[in-house]
């Protein structure tokens, strides 16, 4: 497996022979984001299985690569040792890749399971187990039923009920489809030549993707043992910083920091350098209305907000920025136009109508997530508290075992190689179905 490792990179990566030894970290060898997803493409063709590139990013060698290779494939037809030919949809597999490389893996799509049906309990995107209530599903209804016509480019009837939601103007709001697209305009618009952009680690995969095609320099700060390490984070922004990208609560780890906390943090920030308060978790956290009201005295502050998450609206792709008039003008030019469609704006509208239902659900989510962290305590895990739909295990390199124990017993869960397990909580039966997988392989 080494050998075929080693034949790619020289041969489709264009790295010097000399960098490819086994035991080169993933840097010496020339590894960088782009090159590790290029690499991750052409495994997939060439094995006939499709790899996911986050994967690989957990992988500190060229051997632990080639390992990981050798388990991935093992007894798969075309795979070496085995009989048969490549059997996976080469087209597909990229598309997979491609998609989990920008949307950071188990959030939205499962890059390892490109056919065949899915697990009974689905727990690694980060869904709400439900649907929308039914004022909801009826301007869906009305929406669809105009589905001919054009959508409005301006979002502005939901841009504007977004503004009375938040008691701002609407010009300090941007709507686009889903946050990330959001995030991708303003790196946009602030990129420069030799920029950076820091954020902590691990948090969203997707911050690395964006950054590098917006041509920034990232900058990773190691997460503390109870969360965000503010005080690194600030000290790792210099005069190149142009954005600090802040998940809070985080994703994948669930903590988040107090308004004490961030408002120091803020302080220790030059105002040359944005601070994107990204918030796709917020309604499960102690203090939901956090990042709106410390828009009103910090002019380098961005928020970032989803109706993916609590809101249950994933499907129809709908998030949106608060931020200072000049700065959301230029964002929102960015985003291509006619981008969110009438049926989303006319379901994110009805859903701040309908929020009272809504984060009753929310409330039912948050319990059943601490009735699953009371119950891997006591079978000896280790779970940090969380403020998100979904808790973390810091599993390290059981990680994937683990993940793979759940799957076998029809439980989707999202492995961080190295590092740990993230566990989206759903419905009682899925949460009871994944402590039963964990309590077959507790620590």
């Amino acid at each position: 497996m080494y050998e075929l490792l080693k034949t790619i990179m020289i041969e489709e990566l264009e790295v010097e022979a000399g960098q490819v030894s086994p035991d080169a970290s993933r840097e010496d060898a020339g590894l960088d984001s782009l090159a590790t997803f290029e690499l991750s493409l052409a495994l997939s063709q060439r094995l006939g299985v499709t790899i996911a590139d986050e994967d690989l990013f957990g992988l500190r060698t060229l051997a632990d690569i080639a390992e990981f290779l050798e388990k991935r494939t093992t007894g798969l037809p075309g795979s070496p040792g085995t009989s048969g030919s490549q059997t996976a949809d080469r087209a597909e597999g990229r598309e997979h890749a491609g998609l989990a490389r920008l949307l950071g893996g188990g959030d939205g799509i499962d890059p390892d399971r490109p056919g065949g049906p899915a697990p009974a309990h689905q727990l690694a995107r980060n869904e709400t187990p439900f649907q929308p209530p039914a004022p909801v599903l009826d301007a869906i209804t009305r929406a669809a039923a105009e589905a001919n016509r054009y959508p409005d480019p301006a979002c502005g009837a939901l841009r504007a009920a977004l503004a009375r939601h938040y008691g701002l103007s609407p010009d300090r709001v941007a709507v686009g489809a889903g946050s990330i697209t959001l995030l991708q305009a303003l790196l946009t618009v602030t990129a420069t030549p030799g920029a950076a952009v820091a954020y902590s680690w691990p948090s969203f995969d997707g911050y690395e993707v964006l950054a590098d095609l917006a041509g920034f320099r990232t900058v990773r700060v190691p997460l503390a043992e109870d969360g965000h390490d503010l005080d690194a984070l600030a000290a790792a922004v210099d005069e190149h910083t142009r954005l600090v990208l802040l998940c809070n609560p985080n994703n994948p780890t669930g903590t988040a920091s107090g308004e004490a906390d961030l408002l120091r943090f803020l302080d220790a920030v030059p105002r040359t350098c944005l601070v994107v308060l990204d918030e796709a978790y917020c309604e499960y956290a102690r203090d939901p209305g956090l990042g709106a009201r410390l828009l009103t005295s910090r002019p380098n502050l961005i928020v970032a907000r989803t109706f993916s998450k609590a809101y249950g609206l994933a499907g129809l792709r709908v998030g949106y920025l608060l931020a200072e008039p000049g700065l959301i003008s230029r964002v929102q030019r960015m985003v291509m136009p006619l981008s969110v469609s009438d049926v989303a704006q006319a379901a994110a509208v009805a859903s701040l109508t309908a929020e009272k239902e809504l984060l009753g659900r929310v409330q039912e989510t948050v319990a059943e997530r601490d009735r699953v962290r009371a119950a891997l305590l006591a079978l000896g895990f280790d779970v940090p508290p969380s403020e998100a739909n979904f808790l973390w295990l810091p599993l390290g390199a059981r990680a994937q075992e683990f993940a793979a124990a759940c799957a076998s017993a029809g439980v989707d869960v999202r492995p961080y190689p190295g590092d740990g397990v993230r566990v989206t909580t759903g419905t009682a039966e899925d949460n009871d179905a994944f402590l039963a997988a964990a309590e077959m392989n507790r620590p």
